[in-house]
């Protein structure tokens, strides 16, 4: 937060960089932005590029500049640079979830438009309390919670880990009243043997997204007399788009809500026309906090950015009220004897079952044409089996859209966010298609 602000005052761009992935990962991103000066938290074997002129490092390590020692012995002028709402402020990078990362272009008007609307959609106080437990280096670490309660002139509490029993301890002694985690991150608090004796009578209500959020969830969180505000953001939006009120919480669960004051949406069909209510589309995004474009790609911009609308490639429904409900990847859907299947509808079905845990469904193509296959990870304590989950989903799917298969695994491959890899299950399903096949 503090390389953030003083970047902000000197007119510098921020790059943060996930400390998660692969060494070469970290070293395109930093070849690729040409840092100057790169700021860690500890020594990485990451090979930095000749454009760093300064390290400093968190941790007092020997023959490197530590970072509180650059601080005590830096002058306390004012810094009085020129910034305009225009001028980049951050590059953050997507999750790589369909593809290389990209940098993306946030400037100082992107990040203050998001937090003006998140002051549209969501009660934030000044005496607000806040707990970063989201990853900095997502661009919803820091825009979905802690700009905006400092924004209003509340607190941030930043815990020394994220570790469940850490934080559940931490939002009772400092009475935190509102909050941002992403799906699997506030299922790991609900898990904790700490949750039933945790006081949360402070906090009014928690924002998540980032994953589809399982109803049980929500209504878990409800029993302890937390709101949970479900959203939609991506990096590209700096990165709110969609948030459901605190009145329709509970009637529409579910939904990702509806555009905050100061962004538009749209749900288009291939070419380009508005959907009905309920039908499926792609969601377009317009608004003051949509970025500038991809660093360095700018074929990959005119792709995303067409006619002032930001392309998310997510596909999504509403109904006639304007209430948004993001359904999946519009790259993950399958045909299936002839009618488009998009997987996050059957996840979402499956999980419905007290028997499943977690659920991921793909597509693969057989010999005899594109079928489903679902991974299943099972609940504790209750047992599970093909059939009944199969006959389960029959009730509630189109025939077309029942698993062919059901594999019942410990984990689902998902990202820092919590977003399923469903390029790592399609290679999985692919060899239990072939083995189901051998089997006769």
């Amino acid at each position: 937060l503090e390389s953030l602000f003083a970047t902000a005052l000197l007119g510098g761009v921020l790059v943060p960089v996930n400390h998660h992935l692969p060494s070469g990962a970290q070293e395109g991103i930093l070849a690729e932005t040409e840092p100057l000066v790169v700021i860690e938290h500890q020594v990485t074997p990451t090979a930095l590029p000749h454009s760093v002129r300064r390290i400093a490092v968190s941790g007092g390590l020997a023959g490197v500049e530590d970072y509180e020692d650059v601080l005590a012995r830096s002058a306390d002028d004012p810094v009085d640079s020129a910034v305009g709402l225009d001028d980049l402020l951050m590059l953050p990078h997507t999750s790589g979830t369909t593809g290389r990362p990209k940098g993306v272009m946030l400037t100082h008007g992107n990040i203050t438009w998001n937090v003006v609307n998140f002051l549209t959609s969501a009660e934030f106080r000044p005496g607000d309390v806040t707990i970063a437990v989201a990853p900095f280096f997502r661009v919803g670490g820091t825009g979905v919670n802690v700009l905006p309660v400092l924004f209003v002139g509340g607190t941030v509490v930043v815990p020394p880990t994220t570790q469940p029993d850490v934080v559940l301890a931490a939002m009772e002694r400092f009475h935190v009243t509102v909050g941002f985690g992403n799906p699997d991150l506030l299922d790991a608090l609900r898990r904790s043997p700490l949750w039933g004796q945790t006081d949360l009578s402070s906090v009014r209500f928690i924002i998540t997204g980032g994953a589809p959020v399982p109803e049980r969830l929500i209504r878990a969180y409800l029993q302890r007399g937390v709101t949970l505000l479900q959203g939609y953001g991506l990096s590209e939006a700096a990165p709110l788009a969609l948030l459901l009120d605190s009145d329709s919480a509970i009637s529409r669960i579910g939904s990702a809500g509806r555009p905050p004051l100061f962004v538009d949406v749209r749900i288009v069909d291939p070419d380009g026309a508005e959907v009905a209510p309920g039908a499926t589309g792609e969601l377009l995004v317009r608004g003051p906090n949509v970025m500038a474009g991809y660093w360095r790609k700018p074929e990959e911009t005119r792709k995303t950015l067409q006619d002032g609308w930001l392309r998310t490639g997510d596909a999504a429904r509403n109904d006639a009220e304007g209430f948004v409900w993001i359904v999946d990847r519009i790259s993950s859907r399958y045909i299936a004897d002839g009618v488009a299947v998009y997987p996050g509808d059957v996840d979402r079905v499956l999980l419905e079952h007290p028997a499943v845990a977690d659920a991921g469904v793909v597509g693969v193509e057989t010999r005899l044409g594109t079928v489903g296959v679902a991974f299943i990870v099972p609940a504790n304590g209750i047992a599970a089996r093909a059939p009944e989950l199969l006959a389960f989903a029959r009730t509630r799917l189109p025939g077309a859209a029942v698993p062919a298969l059901v594999r019942f695994v410990v984990e689902l491959p998902r990202n820092s966010v919590g977003k399923l890899r469903r390029e790592e299950l399609r290679s999985l399903a692919a060899g239990a298609i072939e083995a189901a096949d051998a089997a006769g």
